[in-house]
């Protein structure tokens, strides 16, 4: 059976035009309600990334924070009277008899 390039064109290939723009648009609707209706929306997941980025963040500050503790901790291991005497001056603020102490702004500190 040829097909005849004027005139009507029969039903077959009308359906068949039919069902495939029908297919397509059916894609694009899933699409759209899996972007922004179900749940996790599209935005729902870029706030997740946004977090997730801040999070990674706050644990790289925490991991310095703990090397740093740990790089304390093993000097005041080996040497503990050095920093009980720094601990004494600085933060109970007492000194040595005859010791002339000279407070900076927090300027030069």
């Amino acid at each position: 059976m040829e097909r005849y390039s004027g005139g009507k064109r029969n039903f077959i290939d009308s359906s068949g035009e039919l069902i495939l723009k029908l297919f397509l648009f059916l894609l694009l609707v899933n699409t759209f309600v899996n972007l922004f209706i179900s749940k996790p929306t599209i935005f729902d997941i870029i706030n997740y990334k946004i977090q997730e980025r801040e999070i990674e963040r706050k644990i790289k500050e925490e991991l310095e924070k703990n090397e740093k503790l740990k790089t304390l901790y093993r000097n005041v291991k080996r040497n503990p009277d050095y920093y009980m005497e720094i601990f004494v001056r600085e933060y109970l603020w007492k000194f040595k008899k005859g010791e002339k102490v000279v407070p900076l702004p927090k300027e030069l500190r």
